[in-house]
């Protein structure tokens, strides 16, 4: 195995881990995956569905990045949800460093919420949050952080696992990307990025792109229940696959229009700060850090 990385964000989801991700790869020292999301070492997707990718070689991990001496990283917000993914990088990469940006539970799962109604429209137009949330309980559950941060710090330890707040991240970015720098142990720390956001509330400009995407996805579903799954698996695996598939976010990243987050609701809110009321507490002991800004109502 000849490739080393030096940090893999985990997430968490909705939760600024692009803008993260963004500072990384700016620094002249990193070189990030070339696929936004690698998500190799989780077993199941967000919303609880299998990923055949953790299944295959690790030469196939090894595709996403090219051949230098750069420092080498890379974040999948997937890995801090899936129970799985905290050993399998472990047994893989011992001494990497795992970055972890969290956000206010109840602003992530609206978020989320958002996205996957307007962006993926795996859920409808129509619905609710909370009518959504009773039909896609993983809504909750990926914002339940204090377990997930938990598995993570008893596989790395405190020295390995670096947690971030996004509230208090955003309010000096400078600091931020310091200590961020810092942490993986990069040798410019005042190297200053663009700090511009990247994780803003979007949807699928064309229809007809969106139409298409939703016929490719379906088809994938399709191969992989039939009996030409296992040489699809193995087509996955090749650099070319790998290519158009970031040929497709390419085209997908040109074809969104950013929208205007909606405020969320009275009721909403106050169900979502007593839902995460005792996880935030939880955490706050894990971390030893007052969360506070979390628990108070707009």
């Amino acid at each position: 195995m000849n490739l080393e990385i030096r940090f893999i964000g985990v997430g968490a989801v909705k939760s600024g881990s692009s803008w993260m991700a963004s500072l990384l790869g700016q620094h002249p020292e990193v070189c990030m995956s070339f696929r936004k999301e690698v998500s190799y070492f989780n077993r199941l997707n967000l919303n609880g569905t299998s990923n055949p990718s953790s299944y295959y070689d690790f030469s196939y991990y090894e595709k996403f990045w090219p051949k230098n001496n750069k420092i080498k990283g890379e974040v999948s917000p997937q890995y801090l949800f899936d129970k799985h993914a905290p050993s399998s990088i472990k047994k893989i990469f011992p001494d990497t460093h795992i970055l972890i940006m969290l956000r206010n539970p109840k602003e992530v799962v609206y978020s989320h919420f958002l996205y996957e109604k307007l962006f993926n429209r795996s859920i409808e137009s129509k619905l609710s949050l909370e009518k959504a949330i009773q039909t896609n309980s993983y809504l909750l559950e990926t914002a339940s952080f204090s377990s997930q941060v938990e598995r993570y710090l008893k596989e790395f330890g405190s020295d390995k696992v670096h947690v971030y707040i996004l509230e208090e991240a955003l309010k000096d970015p400078s600091v931020f990307s310091k200590k961020l720098y810092s942490d993986i142990r990069l040798i410019n720390v005042d190297f200053k990025p663009s700090y511009n956001s990247v994780n803003q509330s979007k949807k699928v400009r064309s229809n007809l792109i969106h139409s298409l995407l939703v016929f490719l996805s379906r088809l994938k579903k399709y191969i992989e229940g039939s009996r030409w799954n296992s040489l699809f698996d193995n087509i996955k695996q090749t650099r070319i696959y790998i290519s158009l598939v970031q040929s497709r976010n390419s085209v997908l990243d040109k074809n969104v229009t950013l929208v205007k987050k909606p405020k969320m609701s009275l009721k909403d809110n106050k169900y979502l700060e007593s839902y995460f009321k005792n996880d935030i507490e939880v955490l706050e002991g894990l971390l030893d850090r007052d969360l506070s800004v979390w628990k108070a109502s707009d």
